[in-house]
This record gives C-alpha cells, sequence and structure tokens, in this order.
C-alpha cells in the first residue's frame, strides 16, 4: 500500500474544523429550520431534553468525513476507491434517517430496510463478511447467497444499534469515536493504512460535532448521523477482518458490542420480559437508567435544582466507561479470539449486573455522584 503524506495533525484538526462549522450552521439557523428539525416531543418515553433541538447533526459528522475524502483520497490509491465506496453505501441509510429526522414519519422498520439495503450495496462493491472463526459456518459463508444475507443482517443491524444508544448528550458520539479510534489503532498495527484514515476521519469529525452537542446538546447526532456512522464502523470493522487475516474475526463483534448488546438486551427485555413489539419506544435503556437513578437524584437529593441539559450530559461518562471495558482489551488483543470471547463475556456480565441493581433502585453506593455519596448509606 502506498503510504499517505498528509495524514499529520493539521489534517485531523482541518477534518475536525469543518464538522464544528457545519454544526454551527445548524446551530445558527435554528430559527430558519427548526419547526422542521426540531426534537419537540418532550413526551415521548426516550426523552431526556428539556427544549425542542435541531437533530441533524449528522450533516456535521458526514460534512466532515467528506472532507477528509477530498483531502486523503489522491495521496492513496486503495482510499480513493475505498472511500467513496463507503460513503456511496451508506447514503440509502442515512437519507432515511435524515428523512426521519426531519419528517418524524419514517417507521423503524424502512429504515432498518435502508440499513440492509445499504449493506447489500457494500457487499456487491467491496465484499462482505467471509469469515467468523466457524470453519462450518466459514465453510457456507463461501457460497454468496449466504454471505450476503449475513453480511446485510449482521452490519445492517450494527448500523440500527447505535441509534439505539443515542440518547444522552454525547453519548453516541463519544462512543462512536471510541469504536473508530480503536478501529484505526488496529488498522495501524496491522499497516492498513486506508482503514485507518477513515476510522480517524470519522473519529476527528465526530469531534467537531460533538463540540455543539456536549455536554448542553445545542444540536443532536440524529438517526441520519447515527445510522452514518454505525454503517461506517461496522463496515470498517467487516473490512478489517477480511483485509487482514491475522486479525480476529471477534474483534469486529467486539469493537461494536455496547450498542450490539444493548440491542439484544432491549429486544430480550420487550419480547420476552415485558411482551410488549420489540420496536415499541421506552424509558428503560441502561443509559435513561444511569440518568433517572444516578445522575438526576443528585440534584433533588442535594435541594439544588438541576440544569437539564448538563444533568443530561452527566449520564454519558457512565457509559463512555462501560464502553471502554470491552474496547481497551479488544484493542489490545486484537488477534487473541479467547481473550476476545472472555472480553464479551466480562462486559455483558458488568452490563447485566449494573442494569439488575438499577432496575431494582438497588444502586451501589461508589457509583452515586460524591455529593451523593457522602449522605448514603
Amino acid at each position: 500500500m502506498n503510504t499517505p503524506q498528509t495524514w499529520d495533525t493539521l489534517t485531523w484538526l482541518y477534518i475536525c474544523i469543518v464538522a464544528f462549522m457545519v454544526g454551527g450552521l445548524i446551530v445558527a439557523s435554528e430559527r430558519w429550520h427548526g419547526k422542521l428539525t426540531g426534537d419537540s416531543d418532550l413526551n415521548k418515553p426516550q426523552a431526556s431534553h428539556s427544549r425542542a433541538t435541531p437533530r441533524v447533526g449528522g450533516l456535521a459528522v458526514v460534512a466532515g468525513s467528506l472532507a477528509g475524502l477530498l483531502v486523503l483520497g489522491p495521496s492513496n490509491m486503495t482510499l480513493t476507491w475505498l472511500w467513496p465506496v463507503l460513503f456511496i453505501a451508506a447514503m440509502p441509510v442515512f437519507v432515511a434517517g435524515l428523512l426521519e429526522d426531519i419528517t418524524k414519519d419514517i417507521g423503524a422498520s424502512k429504515r432498518l430496510l435502508a440499513a440492509f439495503l445499504s449493506a447489500a450495496i457494500a457487499w456487491w462493491l467491496i465484499g462482505g463478511v467471509s469469515r467468523v472463526g466457524f470453519s462450518s459456518v466459514d465453510w457456507l459463508l463461501a457460497y454468496w447467497p449466504v454471505s450476503l444475507l449475513f453480511t446485510m443482517v449482521a452490519v445492517g443491524g450494527c448500523t440500527h444499534a447505535l441509534n439505539i444508544v443515542d440518547g444522552m448528550n454525547g453519548l453516541a458520539g463519544m462512543v462512536a469515536t471510541l469504536m473508530a479510534i480503536s478501529i484505526g489503532l488496529v488498522a495501524l498495527q496491522v499497516q492498513d493504512i486506508p482503514i485507518f484514515l477513515i476510522a480517524a476521519a470519522l473519529a476527528s469529525a465526530t469531534l467537531g460535532f460533538l463540540v455543539w452537542n456536549f455536554p448542553f446538546g445545542r444540536v443532536f447526532l440524529g438517526d441520519g448521523g447515527a445510522y452514518f456512522l454505525g454503517f461506517m464502523l461496522a463496515e470498517l470493522a467487516v473490512q478489517l477482518v477480511v483485509r487482514n487475516p491475522g486479525v480476529s474475526p471477534f474483534y469486529a463483534l467486539a469493537v461494536l458490542f455496547y450498542p450490539v448488546f444493548e440491542t439484544l438486551f432491549s429486544i430480550w427485555r420487550r419480547r420476552f420480559k415485558r411482551g410488549t413489539p420489540i420496536d415499541q419506544p421506552d424509558a428503560l435503556h441502561l443509559h435513561q437508567l444511569v440518568f433517572r437513578r444516578l445522575v438526576r437524584v443528585t440534584f433533588s437529593r442535594d435541594g439544588r435544582h438541576a440544569v437539564p441539559a448538563l444533568c443530561n450530559a452527566m449520564t454519558s461518562p457512565y457509559l463512555w466507561v462501560l464502553t471502554l471495558i470491552g474496547l481497551v482489551p479488544a484493542t489490545i488483543w486484537w488477534d487473541n479470539t479467547l481473550i476476545l470471547c472472555i472480553s464479551l463475556v466480562v462486559f455483558a456480565s458488568v452490563y447485566i449486573w449494573i442494569y439488575s441493581r438499577l432496575v431494582s433502585w438497588r444502586r451501589p453506593s461508589w457509583l452515586l455522584l460524591p455529593s451523593i455519596g457522602r449522605h448514603t448509606k
């Protein structure tokens, strides 16, 4: 592979600034488009904000990423075709998400179908899942219909999963940034420079958006942004495994495991625990329990008035740390299937333990914010 000549600090800063400026334009022009783009339904179960807020922040992430493509692409022949292909493939699910952000009338099933379509386009253009670490399954994946179906479900599901955890200021954006950094670091270790550059550009663009999103939530990532990042990260994880035999297939699962596990757990909780439709929104995601039972209670029990946006944002660092429980070992032992599997089990165990404690109001005192911890027996 040709080594690019322009991936220095100024490049990543440029990408970040482009995303920051587009985010700033969205915020500054809110009075003209807010009626269309604003998330004004404050009574829906998953709502945790106190004012109508533009939910088209994904435009900033896409703009920053596109700027990176234009700067970095010409210096690397592999990147020149890989990145445009991923952008083209991402458009169906990004557009479907963006239309939902504007019209609030694109059903979850339609958006999921768009995610499957994006995954199918990527499979057609650059290939898809070809190995998962089990010989019998890998043998089946050698047949293109099986590989296509598996890729559509895996990539489409992961795309949709990131949107599930997009519920607090800075949560999905920083989780996506951490995942992109992990993919970039592993790609750098195996000298897959195109994957490294795309992952680093995604991280830089998302950080530019986060300036407006965290902590005060001036603009939301929205379905379009969450789907775009989810698709790109899922495809990068798949391509990293496909292009580099030394990377364990379980790394692709480990790097995306938080949103994937949140989605699977939510399906189980809704379908088998509560007997409700799996696509019916509720307020029982882990980040929502952390918000109500670890963060918001701090202000109410201290007798202070909470700053809603700040109270919302104080939830996210809890989930960032949880994400790192899985990401750190995945980034270090990307070629060790056994350790990756152990890390998945550890993450799932920690998640379930925290969830079970919070949902039953048996919150651990050491998880409470300091001002509450001093008054809690």
